[in-house]
């Protein structure tokens, strides 16, 4: 195909099926290579036409309402088919890698079956408050299928409902196939449901009528008598190919042309069948596809198994096909499935899209051999009585045609084409990260599971799937993420202890974030160095610091960052415990005070400015001592190049000071702080339960020994010098006297200030603040607080302790780290990636494709160096939405046949009949009941909100008419949603009637969401 022919071509990147014996595409195709019938059959029924045989999908009757928001009740009113069509298009919509909340031109043609589930529930439930024609109409008619399913899932393109009889379902690929080359929109799905619940279990079959006798459906066969029905459903995702090369997305198949006809009057009779038309309109797809009858190896046909369908259907084929020059291959679904009547053409779509995928025709289950007459007229035409490989034909595609005709006489046939060939994505070793979200978190649960199985069998497609879960698919508020560190690995970055760590749960708003800024103290050589090595954008942010930092180093900051420091190996540990507690040995090498802190600072300054490159920007800023000046910086209080000549001064002041140490201490300031001896100092307070001591050396270790004694935790901090005591008194006045000099600018980020215990919000810090910051004591706690009392997220950017400090004072806060300890086996890139994914559990997104931008520009020779990949769709969380009661008299169940019963969950899923208010009830009493009855809940609270709990305008009109019946008042409906919660309605409602007694009624035009 060239470039042209992808103006004019459309991609299939999304399918979902649920048809006999299966309710996955997976299963769906193992059940087409094994030639399976699918068809549930049971002993025979008393009547003598009854034929106990019928195609069931698993779980009619079941739905997941919380994944669409849907309330019990309405749930329980929802006709199943439209239930279904629901689940389909959110599922087709998921393997299309289709973020919904980004991507709102997106339309949707859609058809549903007859149903007679409307007379079913509105009896069962009638009489209950919310059940009445208008509710039941809107709930169970087929013209609101489409627009329900663009209403609950968010799609801003056209909502057409299709109706066509037995080719609706290619009828709608046909509709949503033109949208999209008419640019009507960029996404289009097609989708169908045709289910009878409960399932009839069989049919009738008359002498002479069109249903097989014994049950079994033999398209094309010489002893096919008739069609067996059965139930579908089914969804397929459509793109233009141009956009799904551009946009990397995994494409199952092409569709190169479409048309759709009628029969118009040329037929015996309504129910007639016209060779002629079908013949046209497989000519015309042809056409449109720009391709003739060579080009095409295999026809799904529409095999109705019935002696007139079968005969024109083939005359048609034979006609079309008689100079194809090569066997063209016929199957048909039906043989396995039986008939699906509204669905039954997207079975046979996905059929051959499958086939296409996987390069095997399927067998028709059944057949053994043409009948004579159609035999005699052939031609190339050859039906699959088995199973075969699909072979490559040279110079083209592999192709085939997809034929529906439904009674009345629409006919609809068309081309596909198998995907064409994608770029590799070339297997990396580099850690990977996956997002994955869900809308409970035992459907969390089973998909992480799912996708920790799927990584395991496609290990070379773990970049792509980490592409894929960041950039394309849709967000749900519960939240788990995993860094796969290389192919070898996926089931270690799956395991449940460093699961139940990597989750997390949004709210509708994005939280803001804060960067927390550490000081000395757990800085190591050569931090950062791999990212340095192996990240093109922290790289770059690095290197545009350490410019300025190396001319007052003789370069030894930038050599720093040149290697990396060798990280334990414990047999993968992740954590070297001797390290950690400093009981290895080992001691860091002495280094230049001015090359320590200058390095931190780059260190610093470099993450933030790479995590504020990825979309992460702070709201605010919380700087431990030398961290301070960084925050000062990224919030413009003072220039980059002054703040670090000030550095490195005040690096070179400390030293005057003479010898020092510090000693961290595991409590509170003010519980330890009366073991101090003289040339001692509290010089941090750091959280409820941790404080540091600064002083002399020998002072400091007689502290140490009496703080042991007295039974608390102390550990020595890496510093040489008294930082934060009164002997660095006269330094910090020579510092104090040098900023004057310094240009210095309100704050544009606010900085909780640690050395005042106070926000610096717009405004510009003397230059005493920097003396002060420099001899007193780092008030962090304090500081923390502030910045707790406004946000719950906090990212500490650079090598810290800062996070149990900030769980100490508040255990709900989040604080994520974003940099290795010098005792960690993980690498740095490991460290960075779980940083995104924990803040991304807790709602802020990162920019991903700047992400994975730099890889692109490391690997120039490929375009597209990731791409999406067709992920293990997500799980549902499935329960029994049908009447307690037993269906009336239905029109399909013959005397004396076994409908297809639903299990009886647990816990029925409608709610047990009110009590009888008693007359006067309080208003508070009857909302709350309205609240269980309307919404389908068992207990309810003053906080509860009827429209977050799915509630719509429908109920609330009843909501209204119930309250006026109550209190003989039109209550507007503007008072009774002026709040939305229990209590606030019930409130709002109460002051009104009490102050509007004597008012006339007021003209009412409805509730304000309708």
């Amino acid at each position: 195909m060239n470039a042209l022919d992808h103006e004019d071509a459309v991609a299939v990147v999304g399918l979902s099926v649920r048809l006999p014996g299966c309710d996955s595409v997976a299963r769906y195709w193992s059940i087409l290579e094994a030639g399976e019938d699918s068809i549930t059959r049971r002993e025979a029924a008393a009547a003598a036409t009854f034929v106990p045989a019928y195609g069931s999908v698993p779980g009619p009757g079941h739905f997941d309402r919380d994944r669409f928001g849907i309330a019990a009740s309405e749930a329980l009113l929802t006709d199943p088919q439209q239930r279904l069509l629901l689940e389909a298009v959110d599922e087709a919509l998921g393997t299309a890698n289709v973020d919904r909340a980004g991507t709102t031109a997106v339309s949707v043609y859609a058809g549903v079956g007859h149903s007679d589930y409307e007379r079913w529930v509105g009896s069962a439930l009638a009489g209950r408050p919310g059940v009445d024609a208008q509710s039941l109409e809107v709930t169970n008619r087929g013209d609101y299928a489409a627009t329900r399913v663009a209403y609950r899932l968010g799609l801003q393109g056209a909502a057409v409902t299709v109706q066509s009889a037995c080719s609706t379902a290619l009828t709608a690929v046909h509709l949503a196939v033109q949208d999209l080359l008419g640019h009507g929109s960029d996404l289009a799905v097609a989708a169908a449901s045709s289910v009878r619940v409960p399932a009839p279990g069989g049919y009738d079959a008359p002498l002479g009528g069109i249903g097989s006798a014994d049950g079994v459906c033999r398209p094309f066969d010489a002893a096919a008598g008739g069609s067996v029905p059965g139930d579908g459903v089914g969804a397929v995702v459509f793109k233009r190919l141009a956009d799904a090369v551009r946009d990397g997305d995994e494409i199952w198949a092409v569709v190169r042309g479409s048309a759709m006809n009628n029969d118009g009057s040329g037929k015996s009779g309504f129910a007639g069948v016209d060779a002629a038309a079908q013949t046209e309109v497989i000519r015309a797809a042809l056409d449109v596809a720009g391709l003739g009858p060579a080009d095409i190896d295999y026809v799904e046909a529409h095999g109705s198994a019935t002696l007139i369908g079968d005969s024109t259907e083939w005359s048609a084929l034979a006609e079309v096909f008689a100079e194809a020059g090569h066997p063209v291959h016929v199957g048909a679904v039906k043989g396995g499935l039986g008939h699906l009547r509204e669905a039954a053409g997207l079975a046979g779509f996905a059929k051959v899209v499958l086939s296409l995928r996987h390069r095997r025709f399927a067998a028709t289950p059944h057949f053994e051999r043409l009948p004579a007459d159609l035999a005699a007229r052939s031609g190339p035409l050859r039906p699959l009585g088995e199973a075969l490989d699909w072979p490559a034909v040279p110079g083209r595609p592999r192709r085939a045609g997809v034929s529906a005709f439904g009674l009345g006489g629409t006919n609809c046939h068309v081309v596909l084409e198998e995907a064409p060939a994608a770029p590799v994505t070339t297997p990396s070793r580099d850690p990977q990260l996956l997002l994955l979200s869900s809308h409970h978190p035992d459907a969390l649960d089973a998909d992480l599971a799912a996708l920790r199985d799927h990584l395991g069998e496609n290990p070379s497609r773990i970049a792509d799937a980490a592409w894929t879960t960041q950039t394309a698919r849709h967000r749900y508020p519960h939240r788990a993420y995993a860094v796969v560190r290389s192919p070898d690995e996926v089931a270690g970055a799956f395991e449940s202890d460093r699961l139940r760590i990597q989750r997390g749960h949004t709210t509708a708003d994005a939280p803001e974030v804060v960067f927390v800024l550490p000081g000395i103290g757990s800085h190591y050589p050569g931090m950062g160095a791999e990212l340095a090595r192996r990240d093109p954008l922290f790289a770059r942010n690095l290197e545009a610091v350490v410019a300025v930092a190396d001319p007052l180093t003789d370069g030894a900051v930038g050599r720093s960052f040149a290697t990396e420091p060798a990280r334990p190996d414990r047999g993968g540990d992740r954590v070297d415990l001797r390290a950690l507690l400093r009981r290895d040995g080992s001691a860091p090498a002495p280094r230049e005070l001015r090359e320590l802190h200058l390095s931190l600072f780059c260190m610093e300054h470099a993450m933030a400015r790479t995590l504020m490159d990825l979309g992460i920007r702070p709201a605010a800023l919380l700087g431990h001592s030398l961290g301070e000046w960084v925050a000062a910086v990224l919030a413009g209080v003072v220039g980059l190049e002054d703040a670090m000549a000030a550095v490195a001064r005040r690096a070179d002041l400390v030293k005057t000071a003479g010898p020092g140490a510090m000693l961290s201490v595991l409590a509170a300031a003010e519980e330890v702080e009366r073991y101090a001896v003289e040339d001692t100092w509290i010089a941090a307070e750091n959280g409820p339960g941790h404080c540091v001591f600064s002083g002399r050396p020998d002072a400091v270790s007689t502290l140490a020994g009496r703080l042991r004694a007295a039974g608390f935790t102390t550990l020595p901090v890496d510093a040489r010098h008294p930082f934060h005591t009164p002997q660095l008194a006269a330094a910090a006045a020579r510092l104090g006297e040098d900023l004057r000099h310094v240009d210095l600018a309100p704050a544009r980020i606010p900085i909780a200030s640690s050395v005042l215990g106070a926000w610096l919000d717009g405004e510009v810090p003397e230059p005493g603040y920097w003396r002060d910051h420099m001899v007193s004591r780092v008030r962090f706690a304090a500081a923390a607080g502030l910045v707790l009392s406004r946000h719950r997220v906090l990212v500490e950017v650079g090598p810290g302790t800062a996070r149990p400090w900030i769980a100490q004072a508040d255990p709900d806060a989040v604080c994520v780290r974003t940099v290795r300890q010098s005792y960690e086996n993980a690498g740095d890139r490991q460290i960075l990636l779980e940083a995104l994914g924990e803040l991304w559990a807790h709602g802020v997104e990162a920019d991903w494709p700047r992400l994975h931008r730099d890889t692109v520009d490391r690997n120039p020779e490929h375009r597209n160096p990731v791409r999406r990949a067709t992920l293990p769709p997500r799980a549902l969380l499935r329960r029994r939405y049908l009447p307690d009661t037993e269906p009336p008299a239905g029109p399909w169940p013959a005397p004396g046949a076994a409908r297809q019963a639903e299990p009886v969950p647990e816990t029925p899923a409608q709610e047990p009949p009110p009590e009888e208010e008693a007359p006067g009830s309080s208003v508070g009493q009857f909302l709350a009941h309205r609240f269980r009855v309307l919404l389908g809940l068992r207990e309810v609270h003053p906080d509860d909100h009827f429209f977050h709990l799915g509630g719509d305008s429908l109920m609330g009109v009843h909501l209204i008419s119930g309250l006026k019946e109550l209190t003989g008042r039109a209550v507007p409906s503007s008072v009774v949603f002026a709040s939305a919660t229990l209590g606030g309605m019930t409130r709002e409602v109460q002051e009104w009637l009490a102050t509007n007694e004597y008012e006339p009624e007021p003209l009412d035009h409805g509730s304000p969401v309708s």
